[in-house]
């Protein structure tokens, strides 16, 4: 087995799938606790957590996609490049990009997206929609089915392809090099 795949298996299957599945379902009992008006254990939605959390697996693969550190633009061709063959919104790349500046870089940076809104709604199958005629929507649940739908054919991809296989090493390799530099820093400093 390769290098991505023992990667992949455990960052994004185990980790990433499996966290996110847990925030959806917590979201979604709360969501039906307060439905039913019984008593919550829980006062957030999880709506921004679990979109963020979404798109730091992005900007990880994206990384790998590109064998360098993710830039808003490498991201963005990764969006389109993946998420644009299941998603037609995606498929544009002027799409995937304002996309990501206005939800990600909202929600690292501001911990809002810009001028937009996040939606936990079990029930819409739509990834982004309009909340009013300015004010777009990203909708957790589909987008979370989007990436991990995305991310399968990402990695069916790296399993058939040199050239990614090549970059993927070359990202790999340095984060791996840039976390151990930073830990020996902090070491250093305790």
């Amino acid at each position: 087995m390769a290098i991505h795949n023992d990667v992949l298996r455990q960052q994004i299957w185990e980790f990433f799938q499996n966290d996110l599945h847990s925030c959806l379902e917590v979201s979604r009992q709360v969501q039906q606790a307060r439905a039913s008006s019984s008593p919550i254990a829980f006062q957030g939605g999880l709506n921004f957590t679990s979109a963020l959390v979404i798109f730091s697996v992005l900007d990880l693969c994206s990384g790998f996609f590109s064998g360098a550190a993710p830039t808003t633009q490498t991201v963005s061709d990764f969006i389109t490049e993946y998420l644009g063959k299941r998603d037609r919104l995606f498929s544009d790349s002027n799409f995937s990009l304002e996309f990501y500046r206005v939800f990600r870089h909202g929600l690292a940076h501001q911990w809002s997206p810009k001028r937009a809104g996040v939606s936990m709604d079990f029930n819409d199958p739509r990834v982004v929609f309009l909340l009013n005629e300015n004010d777009p929507c990203l909708n957790v649940p589909p987008f979370f089915k989007l990436v991990c739908d995305s991310l399968h054919d990402f990695e069916d991809d790296l399993d058939n392809t040199s050239n990614l296989q090549q970059n993927f090493l070359k990202r790999y390799n340095s984060i791996v090099s840039q976390d151990q530099t930073a830990a020996n820093r902090l070491v250093r400093l305790l």
